[in-house]
């Protein structure tokens, strides 16, 4: 198997693995049931398979791209939207990791505005290169042929990613307001 297509699995299992840790998240967040061993677990899951991903799709375009077989004729602005979101993911989830804690210690300042501004960029960045990315996947492990059922596909995931983006920026920009009474 090739390179794209472990990386293409790799990329399927950590969007599951995403959808279940954003599931318990949002549940942890609505309730106020925290569980930090579940939380971590789900976490690091996501995690190890986002930097392995990460990982193989920097070698794909660096080391295995060869310039000279592929021509393009016009920017694929579709590609554009994918590597910019990574790029903004991979620069943003540290402080994604360290936010409850940096804005803990930034109530009443400018930096607890920032930092959720700075959240809200972070999930708008892996929606938009979820809703980017996904038939991409299926193309790759040969699931996916049919051009029209490929446009459906990519519409139903902007819808599900942007819905999804919605539900978490909300349910989390106003739990921390009541979390930390801003």
């Amino acid at each position: 198997m090739s390179i794209k297509k472990w990386n293409a699995q790799l990329a399927l299992l950590t969007f599951i693995l995403l959808l279940i840790h954003e599931a318990y998240q949002l549940f942890a967040y609505i309730t106020f049931y925290y569980n930090p061993i579940l939380s971590m677990v789900t976490a690091y899951a996501v995690a190890g398979c986002f930097a392995l991903h990460a990982i193989l799709s920097i070698i794909i375009v660096f080391a295995m791209h060869d310039s000279k077989r592929v021509a393009y004729k016009r920017l694929n602005l579709r590609l554009v939207i994918q590597r910019v979101s990574a790029a903004v993911m991979i620069l943003l989830l540290p402080l994604h990791i360290l936010s409850f804690d940096l804005l803990q210690i930034s109530v009443g300042s400018a930096g607890y505005v920032l930092i959720e501004i700075a959240q809200i960029l972070f999930y708008a960045a892996m929606f938009t290169h979820i809703a980017t990315s996904f038939t991409s996947s299926l193309i790759t492990l040969g699931r996916l042929e049919d051009m029209r059922k490929k446009q459906i596909i990519d519409k139903v995931m902007i819808v599900i990613c942007a819905i999804l983006f919605v539900t978490v920026s909300v349910v989390i920009t106003v739990t921390h307001t009541m979390i930390f009474q801003v």
